[in-house]
């Protein structure tokens, strides 16, 4: 009982917390209702337009998982690549680092050049902007190996895949999990921001459309649905880390 009491704390704080806040902004800024809704507005949309609105978020959970699973390969890839031939990691990390520093308002003009309104731009840029966490967590992870363990398996003579697989890989699980943590829950909004700017589908078309015709409601109930994602999806990673840490 008292377990389900703080739980249900837990969850109700932030929500009227975040509630007393948008009354508050509502009372006190003078802004039109276009600009700050009432909550029950918002609540409103999402039910009324919920067909549209689920249209278009199946559109950008495809973007946001497909980016996500290309920003996984790359990123564990690269780490992986750089454990097992060093010198590739001078030779390409700089590249990597480089890439993540470009600009995404640059990449996505040069992808939409490229590929148009396509699933193919959206999907790179989701993955551009998550590869690079993965990429620096699983590094750390890999590198923070025992030293005590990592001597044994070379006087045993281990191969180069026994000591991944068996010392490595175990002791990086916890960093790769925490760069899951970010990636995941970064993905919906980066897709959306993707969508906002190139695309003609998408919680991001969404948001371009309501704006245009003034429905700051529309908006905000797409805000409050990747918010919802993305919270839910931290949770799931951190949960499910907490259960893969082998420590």
């Amino acid at each position: 009982m008292r377990t389900a009491a703080l739980l249900a704390l837990r969850v109700l704080t932030p929500v009227v917390s975040v509630l007393a806040l948008w009354y508050l902004a509502i009372a006190f800024s003078g802004l039109p209702a276009f600009v700050i809704p009432r909550p029950e507005r918002v609540i409103e949309v999402l039910w009324s337009d919920h067909a549209f609105i689920f249209e278009h978020l199946m559109a950008t959970l495809q973007v946001a998982a497909i980016g996500f699973i290309w920003a996984n390969i790359a990123g564990i890839g690269l780490a992986v690549l750089f454990d097992l031939l060093p010198l590739t990691r001078h030779m390409l990390l700089p590249a990597a680092i480089t890439l993540r520093n470009v600009p995404y308002i640059a990449l996505i003009s040069v992808l939409m050049l490229a590929f148009g309104d396509s699933i193919v731009s959206k999907t790179t840029i989701v993955a551009l902007s998550g590869f690079f966490p993965v990429l620096v967590n699983t590094m750390a992870g890999l590198r923070a190996a025992d030293e005590v363990q990592l001597d044994r398996m070379r006087i045993l003579n281990a191969s180069w895949w026994q000591t991944f697989s068996r010392v490595r890989l175990p002791y990086a699980i916890p960093s790769i999990v925490a760069a899951q943590e970010i990636t995941g829950s970064s993905s919906i909004i980066v897709a959306i921001a993707a969508e906002w700017m190139i695309s003609s589908t998408g919680l991001g078309y969404v948001i371009n459309n309501a704006m245009q015709n003034y429905r700051g409601d529309k908006v905000y109930a797409v805000a409050l649905i990747a918010t919802g994602l993305s919270f839910l999806i931290y949770s799931f990673v951190h949960w499910l880390g907490r259960r893969l840490d082998w420590r």
